[in-house]
Formats: structure tokens, C-alpha cells, sequence
């Protein structure tokens, strides 16, 4: 059976289309990362489409959406009259059973079913405009860590440098007058994959932890040959650059729009440009995902080890 995931529909992809459109004339590609962000348990292209539905029905970006179902169970919040026939229209894979030439389903190691997309169909949500009941809670920002004056642990460095190490590339300081001017670089082997990630050894703590973020984009997200073909304003780059503001955002430091509107000038809204940032949405906020729980699970380590050392 094909693996490969199926054809989003014509309408759908015409809005994301248009939405990927809108945020390239607008050249804030940072503010719309910034506002995303915030919306869990959604695919990059579902969360296009959320912000988007927003934006037309002039509520502003909130990342309060679920089901009429989760807002009643979890929030005890019910739907205003009138509203469950205005949902926000988002997508879902339909999923099937994997088989073999034989017709046997096909399993993994624990036993559960193997499981393919054949399809994709409509799922409503809403907005907390929708709905009424119990106050909405505040965001859990409990992960955030306090900042000062652009200052950041330095515990978040050791861990990003951890996120490397597990993906055996290895982490060195640099002269800055070896690297070119510039101040960070990623290296790949023969085979394709990162391989070494180069680091200005001038650099102050948060400025470090901003580059190699940087850089951990490029390791994760690409392979020697897209690495070595891209330039400062190609789609390589402004993917890089998204994990890193992803990434320092999550962390407090602000690093403004600055370093996108170079990139995103050089990028007028083409179907290829479209699609490129399409396909890039997801994996930008996987390779994000993956440092941000690598960093704190590094944590968590230390944590522990200093529990030991005290008794």
C-alpha cells in the first residue's frame, strides 16, 4: 500500500495557499511564527488555517480553538446559540489499517496496528469567542525561563549543545577570524548528515544559544547537498532562521523580525515559494520541538545529579 500522505483538498490548499501568500506580502514572517507558536496539538497547515479563520472574522489571534466536545469536557464551556453551525474548518487524516500481500494487518513491536492515511476530511473547532462558561484559563508559561537584560541560563546552552551530541554532530568554539565573518557553521560528512557545528567563541551566552540554534535548524532540517547549494536568502535559511526565533522565543529572547526581512524580500509569493514553505511549516516546528524537549529533559538530568550530590 502507499505511504504517502494524501492530497490535501483543492479548497483547503487554495486557503493555505493564500494564507502562506498573505504572511509573504506582509513580510512578518517572525510575527506570524510568534502567533502559531502559541496553538498546540494542531499541524502546521491547521494552524494556518486557525489564524487565518480568526483574522477574517475579526477576532485577533488567540490560541483558545478545540472541539465543542473538549470545550464542554475540559473547560466546562458550552457553545454560544447559533455558533455550532459557524465552525472553523480544519483538517484530519483519515487513517486505515496497514496490511500485507497477504491481507494481515500489519503490527508494531507492542502490537498496535500499523495506521495509513487514505484521505482527508473536515473537522470542526471553535474559538473561545464561541463559547461560554467558566473563565479561560491563562497560559502555562511555568516552562518560560526569566530573563535579564538579554541574559539567559546557561543551562540552556549546555542542553541545545546536548540536542547536538545526541545527533552525534560534534560542538567546538571557533576564532572568530576563522569563520569568515560569520558566526556559526554547520559542517556535514560524506554521507550527507551534520556532522560538526562551528560556534564564534566571542559570543556571550544568549547571543551563542541564538546561533546554534541557528545551526541545529541546518543539522536537523538539511542535508549536506541542500546546506552547500542554499544562500542568506534562500528558503534553507529562512527555515534555520525560523527554528532559532522559534527556539529563542520559547526561552524569552526576543531577536525581532530583523533577520526575516531580508530573507522574505528575496522571496515574492511564487507557487514555488508556496509550496516550499508549505512543506517547511511542519518540519520547522518539529526540529523546535525536538531542542526545546532535549533542553529540558538535559535539565531534569542535571537536576537529578545535583539531588544526588546533596545526600
Amino acid at each position: 500500500m502507499d505511504n504517502k500522505l494524501p492530497k490535501v483538498p483543492e479548497k483547503a490548499l487554495e486557503a493555505l495557499k493564500n494564507g502562506i501568500q498573505s504572511v509573504l506580502d506582509s513580510k512578518d514572517w517572525a510575527g506570524f511564527l510568534s502567533a502559531i507558536r502559541c496553538i498546540h496539538d494542531y499541524s502546521f497547515n491547521n494552524k494556518l488555517l486557525i489564524m487565518l479563520a480568526q483574522h477574517e472574522r475579526g477576532w485577533g489571534f488567540s490560541p483558545f480553538v478545540a472541539g465543542a466536545t473538549k470545550w464542554k469536557d475540559k473547560f466546562n464551556r458550552q457553545l454560544k446559540q447559533g455558533e455550532f453551525t459557524k465552525p472553523i474548518w480544519i483538517l484530519a487524516p483519515v487513517l486505515i489499517k496497514k496490511t500485507d500481500d497477504n491481507g494481515q494487518v500489519i503490527c508494531r513491536e507492542d502490537g498496535t496496528p500499523v495506521q495509513v492515511p487514505i484521505r482527508f476530511r473536515g473537522v470542526k473547532v471553535y474559538d473561545h469567542h464561541q463559547t461560554k462558561g467558566d473563565p479561560i484559563p491563562e497560559p502555562d508559561t511555568s516552562g518560560m525561563l526569566a530573563q535579564l537584560d538579554g541574559n539567559i541560563s546557561y543551562q540552556v546552552l549546555q542542553g541545545m549543545i546536548a540536542v547536538a551530541e545526541r545527533r552525534g554532530v560534534e560542538y567546538c568554539l571557533t576564532p572568530a577570524e576563522e569563520l569568515s565573518g560569520a558566526l556559526g557553521r554547520c559542517w556535514f560528512a560524506n554521507g550527507g548528515r551534520a556532522s560538526k557545528i562551528e560556534i564564534s567563541q566571542e559570543l556571550n551566552t544568549v547571543t551563542a544559544v541564538s546561533v546554534l540554534a541557528h545551526e541545529l535548524g541546518h543539522a536537523i532540517l538539511h542535508n549536506r547537498d541542500e546546506y552547500q547549494e542554499h544562500d542568506s536568502s534562500s528558503i534553507k535559511e529562512l527555515e534555520a532562521e525560523s527554528v532559532a526565533y522559534l527556539v529563542c522565543s520559547h526561552y524569552g529572547v526576543d531577536l525581532g523580525s530583523r533577520s526575516f526581512q531580508y530573507i522574505i524580500s528575496h522571496n515574492t509569493a511564487s507557487d514555488d515559494v508556496v509550496a516550499d514553505l508549505l512543506k517547511s511549516g511542519d518540519r520547522i516546528f518539529r526540529a523546535y520541538e525536538e531542542i526545546i524537549k532535549t533542553v529540558e529533559d538535559h535539565q531534569i538530568q542535571l537536576a537529578a545529579t545535583r539531588e544526588l550530590l546533596l545526600v
